[in-house]
């Protein structure tokens, strides 16, 4: 059974194309319409059927998954590649930890949809990042929006390794970007985090202009709060002064609704 593809059809191929995997809420949130995510469950399962899409459950729990079973993923077949003229990946789409990184990211970006839709940030941008054929991938996505006037061009950094050498060498030329003004790192949980800074710290030291640059905060207390109620740290561990007024605009609410980023 053959069916028309429409202009949706073909954003929702770009944007799977550019995420690599996604979940469908992922991709209702980006193809959203007046910031509010759109029902698109039937169109994902017939792109499915007719093999123009590929679609599996994650081999492993998510711990920001909130149903009993593992999530959906999507990620293009090789006739949709064809139809759009998209490039072969590099990466084993079907490898869970492969999987689990790209969905984190994925994850990131749709927390600032949220925010913006909450009308805490405008003027949203966002960039996934590749790296190059043979290239080291320094971020993983770019963003740049507006919040009280104030234009923010952030690096995106999630959950990297922890190596010293590798770390710095991937954060200095993150900094050295024109379109960059700040990286923000995000770990899995807060041993890997501290982790981060006690190496960064031993590299730099503390009053480095480098540490001015960085912000640190954990996949779990985005989940909670979004993008810019976070508690974002500093490499020595303090809050880092980035939306001040948004965490005093926060605490003085008394406000603990957690956001549901995964549910079915």
């Amino acid at each position: 059974m053959a069916i028309q593809l429409n202009e949706r059809d073909h954003l929702i191929f770009r944007y799977v194309e550019e995420h690599q995997v996604l979940l469908e809420k992922h991709i209702a949130w980006f193809i959203s319409v007046d910031q509010k995510p759109v029902l698109i469950r039937d169109r994902l399962r017939k792109l499915f059927y007719l093999d123009y899409l590929l679609c599996q459950r994650h081999k492993n729990t998510l711990p920001w998954w909130t149903t009993p079973t593992k999530p959906l993923v999507y990620t293009l077949a090789s006739l949709t590649r064809g139809l759009i003229s998209a490039p072969d990946t590099e990466l084993d789409l079907s490898d869970a930890d492969v999987q689990r990184h790209l969905l984190e990211i994925a994850n990131l970006r749709m927390l600032f949809m949220m925010d913006e839709s909450e009308s805490l940030i405008g003027e949203l941008d966002w960039k996934t990042c590749r790296a190059h054929r043979g290239g080291v991938q320094d971020l993983d996505a770019k963003v740049s929006f507006e919040r009280n006037g104030v234009a923010h061009r952030i690096g995106i950094v999630n959950h990297p390794a922890s190596d010293a050498d590798s770390l710095m060498n991937r954060l200095e030329i993150a900094l050295t970007d024109d379109d960059v003004d700040m990286v923000w790192i995000v770990s899995r949980d807060e041993d890997h985090q501290l982790k981060l800074q006690q190496v960064i710290a031993k590299a730099v030291g503390t009053e480095s202009k480098l540490n001015q640059r960085l912000a640190f905060a954990t996949h779990q207390e985005l989940y909670k709060v979004g993008m810019v109620k976070t508690r974002w740290q500093s490499v020595d561990g303090h809050v880092a002064s980035i939306f001040v007024e948004s965490l005093q605009e926060y605490e003085s609410k008394g406000c603990a609704q957690s956001r549901a980023v995964a549910s079915a």
